[in-house]
């Protein structure tokens, strides 16, 4: 017996309860969140292919040639707006991206219908159908796999896309030289594969879009319990357990390490002269021009307010004061954006040890304090060293 011959109408009805059914599941879980542009057009592209589906079943009572177009297109539509989705929900999907594939899905649509008005033989149709499927998939796909730090989720959905690629440009192929019926009713070993793999194909969309969606939020929650709201840069709490981590670092291959604590200087008076939203604003293009001064690998976060901390893993005492200078004549000669009159001064606190078992971050906060408070009292806009700290 042929494990293949499997009966079309059949394989149509999963297809559509699949479809249906990922809709339900989707609108389920979010029923109680605010839903993303991304899952507003999954859950429309599930029910154009459900419709294009249902209509595919219904072939004698649908005029032929309305019957080929519709579903047809709606089938195009509906798969365009799943890829579109996956696009939206990896940020890849920008204005110039949407002009264009809005653009190609017209066309491809429109090409098709053409093609179908003029009676042309079914298994050209055939041919032109598998084309447009890889041409509306290739691009999608290619988005996922060269996605900047793709997860190991997006190459797995842009590989199952790729595999469906090749699948309809074998159709296309098999439709152009082989005997065999190549239809949508045909049962023979290669056209039932197919749609076997669309099935696959539907079930790893809607699956991996679940979950794509989920790790999408995880790493957003992550983010947000990681980084100040404001800055952008790392939280206090963060800030520490990452210090932490560079501290014992350091102290196993016992090399020095610098630690500035930085405050704005009379940033009351910036709040109270100009508002708190000025204030803000200050803040951010502050925590943008010092994070823009730094290694990569060096921590950098707010410990609230006006203050701020940064670690320099194998950073001597010399260097340290050479960034620590180097970051206050930037601030210096750095205006507010918004309004260039407002200029501000930083004055930082710093302190450079070779680590060991008993050093931790509170205590080069509270050395780099001491450091700080001498830099205000000294009149502000100048790096203090801590000395007896070396």
């Amino acid at each position: 017996m042929n494990v293949f011959n499997i009966d079309m109408g059949t394989l149509l009805i999963v297809l559509v309860l699949g479809h249906i059914l990922t809709g339900i599941l989707i609108i389920s879980y979010t029923v109680r969140h605010n839903k993303e542009k991304s899952v507003n057009i999954f859950l429309l592209s599930k029910l154009f292919q459900s419709v294009a589906w249902i209509m595919l079943g219904f072939k004698d009572a649908i005029p032929y040639i309305i019957w080929i177009s519709i579903s047809n297109s709606i089938l195009f539509i509906g798969a365009a707006l799943e890829l579109i989705a996956f696009l939206t929900l990896v940020n890849s999907y920008n204005k110039a991206i949407k002009r264009n594939y809005n653009i190609l899905i017209l066309i491809c649509i429109a090409t098709f219908n053409a093609i179908t008005i003029y009676s042309t033989p079914e298994n050209i149709r055939i041919v032109f159908a598998s084309t447009i499927t890889v041409i509306l998939i290739s691009f999608p796909a290619y988005k996922l796999f060269r996605h900047k730090n793709p997860s190991v989720l997006q190459k797995v959905i842009a590989s199952f896309y790729s595999i469906t690629m090749v699948s309809f440009l074998f159709r296309a192929y098999m439709a152009l030289t082989s005997a065999h019926d190549m239809t949508l009713w045909s049962t023979n070993i290669f056209n039932t594969g197919s749609f076997l793999l669309l099935y696959l194909v539907m079930l790893v969309g809607s699956i991996g879009f679940i979950l794509l969606a989920k790790e999408k939020l995880d790493v957003e929650l992550v983010k947000a319990a990681s980084l100040d709201e404001l800055t952008d840069i790392f939280n206090r709490r963060t800030f520490i357990l990452r210090a932490k981590e560079f501290i014992s670092l350091f102290a196993r291959k016992k090399e020095q390490i610098s630690y500035l604590l930085i405050d704005i200087d009379n940033f009351k008076r910036i709040n109270d002269v100009y508002g708190h939203y000025i204030g803000d604003i200050v803040l951010k293009e502050f925590a943008g021009a010092i994070k823009a001064q730094l290694r990569v690998y060096d921590l950098f976060g707010r410990y609230g307010g006006e203050e701020f901390a940064i670690l320099l893993p194998g950073t001597n005492e010399k260097d340290s004061i050479e960034v620590a200078e180097r970051l206050r004549k930037t601030i210096e000669n750095t205006p507010v954006s918004i309004n260039p009159e407002i200029k501000y001064t930083i004055s930082i606190g710093a302190v450079t040890l070779t680590p060991d078992s008993k050093t931790n971050v509170d205590m080069l906060y509270k050395i780099s304090d001491n450091a700080l408070y001498m830099a205000k009292m000294q009149g502000r806009n100048r790096v203090v060293r801590f000395q007896n700290a070396v």
